[in-house]
């Protein structure tokens, strides 16, 4: 129900927002669904309140001083929305200073709505991470609820529907033409090529970050993200052909939405951070630089080559930790 009532609501979004070119053309409807979305990251920070301090069947594992910072949070994030969609100063700030990599425009409302709607998702990811008690509680929750395949095909079909409805499709855009503005095509040999050999120089840097930082780190700090990497591998790594699948629906997914449909209008730097901040499960830790910068190759493979490039580092990027672990397991 939460997937078909975000996909309805970014629909509604999308198809108001084209309409209304200034503030005289908006669509008063356009106004009261884009501040829906601030006013839903109070209610966030609200609800995660008052999980902290009422009664509850569900007993989050979170204290008050974790939830009043959620909740401060939430409302900064809330205030930004709120002036970003009132304020043209701060939108032609951004174009120049933070998106002026990519074609963000602040005259447009589907930027407008994009910028909003990547604010509530960082909102959302980090109510996500405080409610189910940091890494510790995502990898217990793992552990617990076992994922399979249908978990991570809901979330790759909500990354890719939003993709698809957030560039336009059948509003603005045929089929050729969204394909296009995502960056899909026929892959050629040299894109397979560099996508494949990009996927293994982000696996390699991950190693290598993972190393130094055991190395710099105490053994605390370092079993969280071990105990939930441990929990995905032990979900998804039955089979190879499980493992193969679960990379790619996420690598797809992620990919298209990040690279194909969000990169173009924000550029590189701010998409690669937005992606990084999606992987709750890193939050906190000098993981999450890591997948910045694996974001960063991503995206360059998306700027120079195409999508299906970055989609091939992607998948395999994801998909090698699977293969090492097997062939540890059949060599031991």
């Amino acid at each position: 129900m939460e997937l078909i009532i975000g996909i309805f609501y970014l629909a509604l979004l999308v198809f108001l927002a084209p309409t209304s070119r200034t503030k005289d053309e908006q669509s008063p409807w356009f106004h009261v669904m884009i501040i829906g979305l601030p006013v839903l990251m109070i209610f966030l920070g609200t609800n995660v309140l008052l999980a902290a301090v009422a009664p509850s069947q569900l007993n989050y594992n979170i204290t008050r001083v974790e939830a009043m910072a959620y909740a401060i949070f939430a409302v900064i994030f809330a205030g930004i929305a709120w002036y970003v969609i009132h304020k043209r100063s701060l939108r032609g700030w951004l174009s120049r200073f933070l998106f002026r990599g990519g074609s963000y425009d602040p005259d447009r409302p589907i930027h407008t709505v994009a910028v909003v709607v990547a604010l509530f998702m960082i909102v959302y990811t980090g109510a996500s991470y405080i409610l189910l008690g940091g890494l510790d509680g995502i990898a217990e929750a793992l552990a617990e609820s076992q994922p399979g395949l249908v978990d991570i095909g809901s979330v790759a079909l909500r990354f890719v529907v939003a993709a698809f409805i957030g560039v336009g499709i059948f509003l603005y855009r045929d089929i050729n033409t969204t394909l296009d503005r995502l960056g899909l095509s026929q892959p050629t040999l040299k894109q397979i090529m560099v996508g494949l050999g990009v996927g293994f120089v982000a696996f390699g840097l991950m190693v290598i970050a993972s190393i130094v930082w055991t190395m710099l780190s105490s053994p605390e700090s370092i079993s969280s993200v071990n105990d939930t990497s441990t929990q995905l591998i032990a979900a998804y790594g039955d089979t190879l052909l499980m493992a193969f699948l679960f990379a790619f629906l996420s690598g797809f997914s992620e990919e298209l939405l990040f690279r194909g449909a969000v990169q173009p209008v924000f550029g590189l730097v701010p998409t690669s951070v937005l992606f990084a901040l999606m992987h709750v499960q890193y939050w906190f830790t000098p993981a999450i630089l890591i997948i910045f910068l694996v974001g960063m190759l991503f995206g360059w493979l998306r700027r120079r080559y195409s999508t299906t490039a970055a989609i091939t580092a992607h998948v395999l990027y994801n998909f090698l930790p699977f293969i090492l672990i097997n062939v540890l397991n059949t060599t031991v």
